[in-house]
């Protein structure tokens, strides 16, 4: 076996001195008592949280949320992995068998925190009557993919097992670099059987429906308006966390949260395009990159569109798109074209995948001619004279954000194609809704990271995938990930996701756009507040608002 608890215990030590020690209250005499003074975080999200069943969550907003109110056996901050529920490991030689030994731990209920509660949670999320879209990150397990799939049905037979009350052991098919990263993701954080068979349907839809093992609970959760997570007084590193009280409130345009912020109803805000300028010459402007990359996705198996399905009339589209513009009257100039798919800052074998693997499929102009050019065979091929003829809808949030960027793309098609698109707006729940039941011509979606590893975009796309709502087959497509997923050779495996991607691009059913870039601010007293390209972001888990009146 080799042996990580020693450097596990030392990471265990750091985190402890780094992250606790800060977490006393301010306080004030009033009438020579000392009166503590709560901290209150508060700030604001997009739209509602469609769920915080960890098995079935799939959205940024919830795997924020997530992070602060569950704990998987490892925690990721600032990208790096600290010890979790999981207070040391090993993997042995052939680096396919870990063995997670846990602290002692509490749901909010005060029951044990188990590793029972972490294989029910695994095998949840791999059975395939949870129908969980994530289902497919529990496939490098031994049997996980099989037992989702229905080639097995005896959930005993995945490589998850529980050895004791505090020992959980699993196997993977090959050695996979990312896993510890990988566990710390919202899918695999632990739920406890009893608690979920007796809520049944009703589990995780309300605050009081849910059970908590993380540095905040819960406490209140009013749909489409607001969250309130308070400290939770069972967590294990308590000492660690200085606030006492997160609120998230439901704002949907981004300048009425900007507006807030100026009022002082927000502690941090994002920037909306129009004030980038001015506040990055005033120097208040931050900016990072949140892994997220923004695409156009089509339903190829739509009834009576079949230019849908024609990979020439997408390229078409592709081209005609001009990226450069698109961010400039969208976005403010913050965000990057995206010209090829994976995202530029994921990590390859030795240096950036895209390093390694230099690549551009799209230009950052558009080419009216090339766009053209692909129209006319598409147009021949579908046996359509009249481009007019081509007619679809594009499905978007109904911010007003999501408008400007449907409109600018709408006259971008009607100038470099001479196609008509339409535009429908709903709420971001409904979007998902009619997503996830293929119900719409085209799409505006956007994915982020999971893990620092291009197969956490390429896996997206194959057969039948969680994810894959578009239609969209290719046997060679599904071969690559295949390979790339079961090979020990990394070379090789980076080698096969190369060509996914760009099989992808050539044939897929996506036509990508920016990969976005935030700006955003805060008020000063906010510290200890990280941005993330991969994972839950924000993670305020460890911020402060010491100073804050």
């Amino acid at each position: 076996m080799l042996k990580k608890s020693l450097a596990v215990a030392l990471v265990l030590m750091l985190v402890a001195g780094l992250l606790a020690g800060c977490g006393q209250q301010s306080s004030q005499q009033q009438g020579g008592e000392q009166q503590s003074k709560e901290k209150e975080l508060v700030f604001a999200i997009g739209a509602e949280v469609p769920s915080l069943d960890p098995q079935k969550a799939t959205d940024t907003y919830a795997i924020m949320v997530g992070n602060a109110i569950f704990e998987g056996l490892v925690r990721v901050h600032d990208g790096k992995v600290y010890p979790g529920m999981a207070e040391k490991w090993e993997v042995s030689e052939d680096k396919k068998t870990w063995t997670f030994h846990l602290r002692d731990a509490k749901w909010s209920d005060g029951s044990p925190v188990t590793a029972y509660d972490f294989e029910y949670a695994i095998k949840r999320l791999l059975d395939p009557k949870t129908a969980s879209e994530y289902a497919f990150q529990g496939y490098y397990i031994v049997n996980g993919e099989e037992y989702n799939t229905g080639k097995i049905t005896d959930p005993n037979q995945v490589g998850v097992k529980a050895i004791d009350e505090k020992t959980l052991e699993i196997k993977l098919n090959v050695p996979v670099k990312y896993f510890e990263s990988l566990l710390s993701f919202i899918s695999f954080m632990p739920v406890k059987k009893d608690f979920v068979e007796k809520m049944g349907e009703k589990f995780a839809a309300d605050a009081d429906k849910l059970l908590y093992n993380g540095p905040f609970i819960l406490k209140e959760w009013k749909h489409e308006q607001e969250l309130v997570l308070e400290k939770n007084p069972d967590y294990w590193n308590k000492d660690a966390i200085k606030l006492d009280r997160v609120r998230i409130l439901v704002v949907t345009e981004p300048n009425t949260a900007y507006q807030m912020y100026e009022n002082g109803e927000l502690d941090f805000v994002g920037i909306p395009p129009d004030f980038v300028e001015q506040l990055k010459n005033e120097g208040k402007a931050l900016f990072y990159y949140d892994g997220a990359e923004f695409y156009l996705q089509f339903n190829v198996k739509r009834p009576g569109k079949p230019w849908l399905a024609n990979e020439n009339f997408r390229k078409a589209v592709g081209f005609a798109i001009d990226r450069e513009d698109y961010i400039k009257a969208v976005l403010g100039g913050v965000s990057d074209p995206a010209t090829r798919y994976v995202l530029p800052l994921l990590s390859g074998v030795e240096k950036k995948f895209v390093e390694e693997y230099p690549y551009e499929f799209y230009p950052k102009k558009a080419d009216p001619a090339k766009a053209k050019e692909y129209l006319d065979k598409a147009l021949k091929e579908l046996k359509i004279s009249d481009p007019s003829k081509i007619k679809f809808e594009l499905l978007t949030d109904d911010s007003s954000r999501s408008k400007m960027s449907a409109e600018t793309i709408q006259d971008m098609l009607r100038k470099n194609l001479g196609i008509e698109m339409t535009i429908k707006q709903v709420p971001f729940k409904q979007r998902l809704e009619l997503m996830n039941k293929s119900d719409y011509d085209v799409v505006f979606a956007g994915w982020g990271p999971d893990y620092d590893d291009p197969m956490t975009y390429i896996d997206l796309w194959v057969t039948g995938g969680g994810h894959n709502n578009t239609g969209w087959s290719n046997k060679q497509y599904d071969e690559l990930v295949k390979f790339a997923k079961t090979t020990a050779d990394f070379k090789k495996r980076a080698d096969a996701m190369f060509e996914a991607e760009k099989l992808l691009l050539e044939k897929g059913p996506i036509v990508p756009v920016y990969f976005r870039q935030r700006a955003w601010t805060k008020k000063d007293y906010v510290t200890g507040l990280v941005r993330n390209f991969i994972g839950p972001d924000p993670d305020f888990i460890y911020a402060d608002v010491e100073g804050k009146n």
